[in-house]
């Protein structure tokens, strides 16, 4: 297998994504691409990630065919993972285009599945359909948040406000630290990163707003706790 460097585009979007990951900045093909990757960086169980990895030489109905898949998704070892294998090569494709060109698309993604699972290796197809939900609309105000410098001082602040009085809306936590003269902007850009890190917890499937319940994570985490007793 050999890597592939990604060239200019022409008609897609091209660029390099800034992410948290040991990889470094992630090259990308297409707006959905862009976003796939960065929702992968809301999950906290992901280890690395590296785009167009490889070029896997195939069989496809008895020819042979050059593929590169568009990611390499690498999960830590000893945390909660969705699929069985610790790592797994993902296609980023529009549903219309699988749909348009499914006949040649799935003989080859059928050939790569089979091809990496000899080496231990997973293969998914993901499209819009579970890339692009309010889950995407969250990662793209948090991912941002963990790459900037943190407000140490600010963030004590919010960490503060939840362990005295518990879970709150986060509207209420923005209006008191703005109350005592923090910026607005710069209070979401700490709750933001908070919740990257997992200090605190919110359902993150729901949009962010002010409304949104924040839990500090030793309380977030007793609540499972009783809740399972």
């Amino acid at each position: 297998m050999r890597k592939r460097t990604i060239p200019p585009g022409h008609r897609s979007i091209t660029g390099l994504l800034p992410s948290r990951f040991p990889s470094g900045h992630l090259p990308f093909e297409s707006k959905l691409e862009h976003d796939f990757l960065t929702l992968l960086q809301l999950d906290h169980c992901v280890h690395d990630v590296v785009t167009q990895p490889v070029t896997l030489d195939l069989i496809v109905g008895g020819q042979r065919r050059s593929y590169t898949p568009d990611a390499l998704v690498t999960w830590h070892d000893a945390m909660e993972r969705p699929f069985p294998q610790r790592q797994v090569m993902f296609e980023v494709k529009p549903l219309t285009i699988l749909r348009e060109q499914r006949s040649s698309l799935w003989a080859k993604y059928r050939a790569a599945k089979q091809h990496l699972a000899r080496q231990g290796i997973g293969f998914r197809v993901v499209t819009e359909r579970t890339i692009r939900t309010s889950r995407l609309g969250n990662a793209e105000l948090i991912v941002p948040a963990l790459l900037q410098p943190h407000d140490n001082e600010l963030e004590a602040g919010i960490i503060r406000l939840l362990r005295q009085r518990g879970p709150k809306r986060l509207g209420e936590i923005r209006s008191k630290l703005e109350d005592e003269g923090a910026i607005r902007g710069a209070v979401l850009e700490s709750v933001y990163n908070l919740i990257g890190i997992r200090w605190l917890e919110c359902d993150l499937d729901r949009p962010i707003t002010d409304d949104t319940i924040v839990t500090w994570w030793a309380d977030a985490a007793m609540e499972e706790m009783i809740a399972g007793a």
